[in-house]
């Protein structure tokens, strides 16, 4: 084919034309390919025709940082915010065979100009929002000898170095015809067999691990969105999830272990994919807001402070102190160095039993208040110092 029968075969506007070289072409060029496919995928395929540049290369994805499970993470989150967009449902089917792993959704498919750097078709309230994540994703896997295959209705797309042998190839795109039509969008990661460990983490409904664990899950919107989408917490340790895909654990990403797991919607990571120090407020007031918006959440956060000593009355001779020290380097204990979430306050006193002294209750720092406010039938809760403020809702003595 000629580049004016590429551009109306593969639906392409004339813009596009210097990206794209028909195959026809590529010997004057001094471009070499291996067009050979493995049996099984060649049963798949009725031709290529061209060979489409991405504006990637190998720098620009080694800048981004991304590794396999990024990778793999930003794949299906794209799959899952297909699904989503037109079913309402974040459902994606993920299956292993004999040629790899594929990802499948049924959504709009994918447009090659949209596989272009700086193209992206993103809503405010999608997983993914910067516009390039299956690019660089794709990218990654095929530098690191990982073939990645797009089916998208009647057309297949090939990812490809070139040149091969050069210090910063570029990325690009082989153009073909499927002899299957596919309705969405299936991805293949040819020859790659994850752990099934490592899979079902990924994603927080396909982890096991949190089955039953779900102790609340609110939906709320932000300034910047109004589609109202789902944050939750489960009485489970250490994970963290951002829009339903594994972050890590909170102990590596945040630098403190946590006694819940969380699933937040509304906090960004950076473009590296990763929770950056920047962003750690963000996460700590996203959880703030949860439990301000879910009586179920902040009691059982409360429960684990009394579990950990963090939250304990104290006898002082015939009367009794309330005292809270958070630990700092735990999430649970560092949330209240950014945020005193809305109703924690009688949160405090229903865990403690004491709903009907609660208007006795006067905030102190130090043990001259303790007994301060004892001697005037009070009941004093003790915090450290450098968090008093943030207590600011309970009358001070």
């Amino acid at each position: 084919m000629g580049i004016k029968e590429i551009l109306r075969e593969y639906n392409l506007s004339p813009g596009i034309s210097a990206s794209i070289i028909p195959l026809i072409e590529i010997e004057n060029r001094g471009i070499i390919l291996d067009l050979k496919e493995p049996p099984e995928l060649g049963s798949r395929i009725a031709g290529y025709d061209a060979l489409f540049s991405t504006g990637l290369s190998k720098e620009y994805v080694d800048k981004r940082e991304f590794n396999l499970f990024i990778s793999i993470r930003e794949l299906i989150q794209n799959a899952l915010d297909e699904e989503e967009l037109l079913s309402g449902r974040p459902e994606v089917q993920f299956e292993q065979d004999s040629e790899g792993i594929w990802i499948m959704d049924n959504g709009r498919g994918l447009t090659i100009e949209s596989l272009r750097m700086g193209e992206s078709n993103k809503e405010c309230w999608m997983r993914g929002y910067f516009g390039e994540g299956l690019k660089l994703a794709a990218s990654y896997l095929t530098l690191n000898h990982i073939p990645f295959y797009i089916f998208t209705k009647d057309k297949i797309l090939k990812f490809l170095v070139h040149p091969e042998d050069a210090h910063n190839p570029g990325i690009f795109i082989l153009l073909g015809r499927s002899k299957e039509e596919v309705k969405g969008t299936k991805l293949l990661l040819y020859g790659y067999r994850p752990e099934p460990e490592f899979i079902k983490k990924l994603v927080r409904f396909w982890n096991s691990e949190l089955e039953n664990k779900l102790v609340a899950e609110v939906k709320f919107s932000t300034s910047d969105c109004p589609k109202e989408m789902p944050s939750a917490i489960f009485d489970f340790p250490n994970l963290l999830y951002i829009r339903n895909m594994f972050v890590g654990e909170m102990s590596h990403v945040a630098k403190r272990k946590s006694l819940l797991s969380y699933d937040l919607w509304w906090v960004r990571l950076d473009v590296s994919r990763k929770l950056m120090t920047q962003t750690t407020p963000q996460l700590f007031f996203e959880i703030a807001r949860l439990l301000g918006l879910s009586a179920v959440a902040r009691k059982r956060f409360v429960e684990k402070l009394v579990e950990t000593g963090m939250l304990k009355t104290k006898k002082i001779g015939k009367k009794f102190a309330i005292e809270f020290n958070p630990i700092f380097s735990i999430v649970e204990g560092h949330l209240f160095v950014y945020a005193f979430p809305e109703g924690m306050f009688d949160t405090f006193v229903d865990v403690l039993g004491l709903a009907e002294k609660k208007d006795y209750i006067r905030r102190v720092t130090s043990h001259e208040e303790v007994e301060r406010a004892i001697s005037q039938g009070m009941i004093p809760l003790l915090l450290p110092y450098e968090i008093s403020d943030r207590f600011g809702s309970i009358p001070s003595l």
